[in-house]
C-alpha cells in the first residue's frame, strides 16, 4: 500500500492515466482570483507530468504611444508579451506548489500558463490585477514635492486615465501606457503650511467622475485600497526662490525630422553634443567635402500653424550659423553657440553653391529664460519667457500650473521663444508655478488625454524625456 492508502496497482493505473491524458488536462490553482502588483501568489499545479521540470509563464502586454512621423500622437498601443515567471518541479503525483510575486504590470486579467518540454501549454489559470496608489511622503516642506505612484493602471480605456487633485482641485492626469501600468507623479507642496489632501480619481473623459467611489459600475478607484491621502506641508527648510529645469538627458535628434540633402554627395556633418539647451557650446565637424571650398552652415527652425491649417516645415535661417572653408583634405571644424529657438530636432544643413550636400540635427531642450519679477505685489504682472518648447503635438503645449491649479498652456509654434504673463495672486508668501508637458492633440478620442497637465511625464510621455519647469515667486504685502 502507498502512503495515500491506495494499493500499488491502483496507483500505477492512475499514473498511467495521467500520462495518457497529458496535454491541456493539468490543473492550475491560484491562491487569489484578484490581486495587486507586489502581492505574492501561491501557484499550485495538479494532474501534471510526474517528476518533471515545467516552466510557468506570465501572459501580459507591452505598451507604447503610437506616433506618426515623430509628431502626431495616435494613442496608446499594446501588443502581447510573455515572460518566464518560474520553473516548477512536480512530485511523483504530478503536483507542485510555488510562491511568486506579481511584477510591475498593467491591470486587468493576466493568464498564467504551465508548459512542458515541448512548449505545449498543459495547464492555465487567470488572475485579475487591480490598481492601487501610494503617496511616498506624509509631510514635505513648503515648495517641495509629494511623490504619487500608481500601480496596475490600464490598459483598457476605463482604467488608463486617472486624475490627481490637491485640496479638491484637479492638477492633472497620470497613465501607465509606457511603463508597464506604473505611473509616477510629483505634486508640489503648495501653501499654506498645514494639512492638505491628495486624491486619485478615474475617468476616461479626463476629468474626475464624482461617483467613482459611490455609484460607479467599475467599482472604487483603488479596488478597496486607499485613494485619498492626508498630507502635511511644513515650514520651509531654507529661503525659497528662483527657477529651475529638471534633469536633462543626453539625446539624439530624430532622423525623421532631418531633411535629406538636396544633392547626393559623400560629405557628412556631425554636431557634438547632439542635444542641449539654447546657449550650449557645440562643435560642427565636416568630412569628405571638396578641398578648399566655402560651405554655408544653415540652421533651421520650424514654421507653420495647426489651427490656421498652415503645414509645419523646416524654416532655414541662413544668418544664424557661419560660412566655413574646408582644408586640403575636405574637412572643417567649427565652434558654435546654440541659438534661442523652438524645441525638438533642429535641422542643420551644409550647403555648397546654395544646395545642401549634408545634413544633421540638434535636439533642442527646454529652458527658462526669464521670470520677472520674482518678488511681486499682489496683482502685479509676472513675465515669463521659455525657450526650447517643441513643435510636435506631444511637446508643443507646455501647461502652466499655479499653486497646483492649472491655468493654461503656451504653444511652441507661435515664436522662437514662448512668452506669457501671469498675475501674482494669493496671500503674501511663496507661490509656485510649475510647467508640465501635455498633449496638444491625440487622434484617439478615448481616453481623453488632450490639453491637461501630464503628471506622469516622468515615466510615460512619448518619444523623448521632457523636463518639468519650476518657478517660485514671493508675494509681498
Amino acid at each position: 500500500m502507498g502512503d495515500d492508502g491506495l494499493s500499488n496497482e491502483v496507483t500505477d493505473r492512475l499514473s498511467e492515466r495521467r500520462q495518457q491524458s497529458q496535454g491541456a488536462s493539468g490543473t492550475l490553482i491560484l491562491s487569489d482570483e484578484e490581486a495587486y502588483v507586489h502581492d505574492t501568489l501561491t501557484i499550485r499545479g495538479l494532474n501534471l507530468p510526474e517528476n518533471e521540470e515545467l516552466d510557468v509563464f506570465w501572459r501580459t502586454i507591452k505598451g507604447k504611444w503610437g506616433v506618426l512621423q515623430g509628431n502626431e500622437v495616435t494613442g496608446a498601443q499594446y501588443r502581447p508579451r510573455t515572460i518566464h515567471a518560474l520553473t516548477a518541479q512536480t512530485d511523483d503525483q504530478g503536483k507542485f506548489s510555488e510562491e511568486w510575486t506579481i511584477p510591475k504590470d498593467y491591470g486587468g486579467e493576466h493568464k498564467i500558463e504551465v508548459r512542458n518540454g515541448d512548449d505545449e501549454t498543459i495547464a492555465k489559470a487567470a488572475v485579475r490585477i487591480r490598481p492601487y496608489f501610494e503617496v511616498q511622503e506624509t509631510e514635505v516642506p513648503l515648495g517641495g514635492f509629494f511623490t504619487v505612484t500608481g500601480y496596475g493602471i490600464g490598459p483598457n480605456v476605463v482604467e488608463s486615465n486617472y486624475q490627481l487633485t490637491w485640496d479638491n482641485g484637479m492638477v492633472g492626469f497620470i497613465t501607465g501606457v509606457k511603463n508597464h501600468g506604473t505611473a509616477t507623479a510629483r505634486i508640489r507642496a503648495a501653501g499654506p503650511v498645514g494639512s492638505h489632501q491628495i486624491q486619485v480619481w478615474r475617468n476616461y473623459r479626463g476629468v474626475p467622475f464624482m461617483q467613482n467611489n459611490t455609484q460607479s459600475p467599475f467599482g472604487e478607484v483603488a479596488a478597496g485600497r486607499q485613494y485619498q491621502f492626508d498630507v502635511e506641508v511644513t515650514e520651509p527648510d531654507s529661503e525659497l526662490g528662483g527657477y529651475w529645469v529638471e534633469e536633462l538627458f543626453d539625446e539624439s535628434p530624430l532622423q525623421v525630422h532631418v531633411p535629406d540633402p538636396e544633392v547626393e554627395h559623400d560629405a557628412t556633418i556631425d554636431i557634438t553634443p547632439q542635444s542641449g539647451q539654447p546657449g550650449t557650446d557645440a562643435v560642427i565637424t565636416g568630412t569628405d567635402f571638396p578641398a578648399n571650398t566655402e560651405v554655408d552652415l544653415v540652421w533651421h527652425s520650424h514654421s507653420g500653424h495647426r489651427v490656421k491649417d498652415i503645414p509645419i516645415r523646416p524654416d532655414p535661417l541662413p544668418e544664424v550659423l557661419p560660412t566655413v572653408t574646408t582644408d586640403e583634405d575636405g574637412r572643417f571644424q567649427e565652434e558654435i553657440t546654440i541659438p534661442q529657438d523652438k524645441g525638438s530636432t533642429r535641422p542643420i544643413a551644409a550647403k555648397i553653391d546654395g544646395e545642401s550636400v549634408a545634413t544633421t540635427g540638434f535636439m533642442m531642450q527646454a529652458d527658462i529664460l526669464e521670470v520677472s519679477p520674482q518678488t511681486a505685489e499682489q496683482g502685479e504682472t509676472v513675465e515669463i519667457e521659455l525657450s526650447g518648447i517643441g513643435w510636435p503635438t506631444y511637446e508643443n503645449a507646455y501647461y502652466f500650473v499655479y499653486d497646483n491649479k492649472p491655468i493654461g498652456y503656451v504653444c511652441g509654434l507661435e515664436a522662437r521663444t514662448a512668452k506669457t504673463e501671469i498675475t501674482a495672486s494669493g496671500q503674501p508668501g511663496y507661490h509656485f508655478i510649475d510647467v508640465y508637458p501635455s498633449f496638444f492633440d491625440v487622434k484617439d478620442e478615448e481616453p481623453n488625454f488632450e490639453l491637461t497637465p501630464h503628471l506622469s511625464y516622468l515615466d510615460n510621455h512619448p518619444i523623448r524625456p521632457l523636463p518639468g519647469l519650476h518657478m517660485t515667486i514671493e508675494i509681498t504685502e
